[in-house]
C-alpha cells in the first residue's frame, strides 16, 4: 500500500541572510509548512538525510550564487524514498524507490521531512549504498568528476588543488589516483600533508611552510601542471596564479575564505596568457545531459560502495539541536559532515 502522506510536516526555515555566519546559523527557526504536492515531472521525496555543505552556509549569509525568495527551507541535496509523484513516466517509474537529489531553483530545498524533486534530477541508489552516504552523492562526488574531467578535456596533465584536506579533496585523491592523474595537493598545516601521504597522495606542499613559494613552481614543472582547482578563494587565487607556469588556467569552485579572488596581478593574465574562470557543477552537469549524470552517479556510487572515496560524518542531528551543530560544525570541517535527519528524534 502507498505510505500515508501527512498534511503538515517540521522543516527549518531561513527567514532572513545574515551576514555573519554564527548569526546566520541562529537565524534558523524550526517550522510547521504543509507537505507540498508534485506536479507533473516531479516527485515527493520523504528526506531521510541532507549534508551542510559549504554552499548551504554561504545561502544562510545570502553569498551563494543562486539565492530564494524568502522565507524558505535550505538545503541543496538530500536522500531519502519517493513516497508521491506528479505526472510522467520517470516519476511514475521511481516511485518506491530510494534515490539522491538536489535542487539549484527558487523553492524549498532538502532540510525538511519531505521535498520535491524534479524527477529528471533523481538519481535511483544502489540497495548496497547506505542513507548517509547517499545524502552526500551529488555535490562533492560529481564536483571532484567535474573538475578532473575538465582539466583532462582541456589537455592540462597535471593539476594543483588547494583545500586538498577537505572532504572533497580526499575525493578528488582517489579518483585521480584511480585514473593516473597527477594532482599537486596544497594544505595549510603540517598533519594534512601527513593525512594526505597516508591516504596515498604522492605530491602534498604546504603552503604555510617557507619554501612554498619555490616548491610549487618546481612541482609545476615536473609534473607539467597547467590547471588548478581552488576553492578558497581570497588572495590565495592570485598567489596560486603567480605561481604557475605561462598558460594556465585556475578554475575556482568555490568560496571558503569568504572574499573575493584577490591578489591577481595583471601583468600574468596580460603577458604570461593566465587565466582565472569558475568551475559550476550545475553547468557541467548540464553539459553531460541526463544519461551521463546517471553513469557519473553510478560511478560514484560503486567507489562509495567500495570505500574507494566516502563522506566522513562527524554528527547527526534532528532539527531541534540543527543550530547548535551547526556552529560546531563550522569550527571543524576537516573533521566530517553534519546530517540533518528530519524523521529521527534523538541523536548526537
Amino acid at each position: 500500500m502507498p505510505e500515508a502522506i501527512p498534511r503538515k510536516m517540521r522543516a527549518l526555515l531561513v527567514d532572513r541572510y545574515e551576514d555573519e555566519l554564527s548569526e546566520a546559523i541562529g537565524a534558523l527557526k524550526v517550522v510547521e509548512r504543509s507537505v507540498p504536492k508534485p506536479f507533473r515531472g516531479q516527485v515527493l521525496v520523504k528526506i531521510e538525510a541532507a549534508p551542510c555543505n559549504p554552499s548551504d552556509l554561504l545561502l544562510l549569509q545570502g553569498k551563494y550564487g543562486a539565492l530564494k525568495t524568502l522565507p524558505s527551507v535550505p538545503g541543496w541535496e538530500g536522500a531519502g524514498r519517493v513516497v508521491a509523484r506528479g505526472g510522467g513516466w520517470f516519476a511514475r517509474w521511481l516511485m518506491g524507490k530510494r534515490v539522491a537529489c538536489a535542487l539549484q531553483e527558487d523553492r524549498d530545498g532538502t532540510w525538511a521531512e519531505y521535498f520535491v524533486a524534479n524527477a529528471t534530477e533523481c538519481i535511483p541508489l544502489k540497495r548496497q549504498l547506505p542513507i548517509e552516504q547517499a545524502a552526500s552523492l551529488i555535490i562533492n562526488p560529481l564536483t571532484a568528476m567535474g573538475l578532473l574531467d575538465t582539466a583532462r578535456r582541456h589537455g592540462h596533465r597535471a593539476a594543483i588543488h588547494t583545500a586538498a584536506a577537505s572532504q572533497l579533496g580526499r575525493m578528488v585523491l582517489a579518483m585521480a589516483k584511480q585514473a593516473d592523474y597527477p594532482i599537486i595537493h596544497v594544505v595549510r598545516r603540517s598533519a594534512q600533508v601527513e593525512l594526505l601521504k597516508s591516504l596515498g597522495a604522492e605530491h602534498v606542499l604546504n603552503s604555510s611552510a617557507d619554501d612554498f613559494s619555490d616548491r610549487l613552481p618546481a612541482a609545476c614543472e615536473r609534473l607539467g601542471a597547467t590547471t588548478a582547482f581552488d576553492a578558497i578563494g581570497g588572495d590565495v587565487t592570485g598567489s596560486i596564479v603567480r605561481l604557475m607556469p605561462p598558460g594556465s588556467t585556475v578554475y575556482v569552485y568555490g568560496a571558503l575564505s569568504g572574499d573575493p579572488c584577490g591578489n591577481i596581478d595583471p601583468i600574468e593574465l596580460i603577458f604570461r596568457d593566465k587565466k582565472v574562470t569558475g568551475f559550476y557543477l550545475g553547468a557541467w552537469l548540464r553539459s553531460r545531459g541526463m544519461l551521463g549524470i546517471l553513469r557519473a552517479a553510478s560511478r560514484a556510487q560503486r567507489m562509495l560502495i567500495e570505500g574507494s572515496i566516502e563522506t566522513r560524518l562527524q554528527r547527526r542531528l534532528t532539527f531541534d539541536n540543527a543550530a547548535h551543530g551547526l556552529r560546531q560544525y563550522i569550527d571543524q570541517m576537516t573533521e566530517g559532515k553534519v546530517l540533518i535527519m528530519p524523521h529521527t528524534t534523538e541523536r548526537g
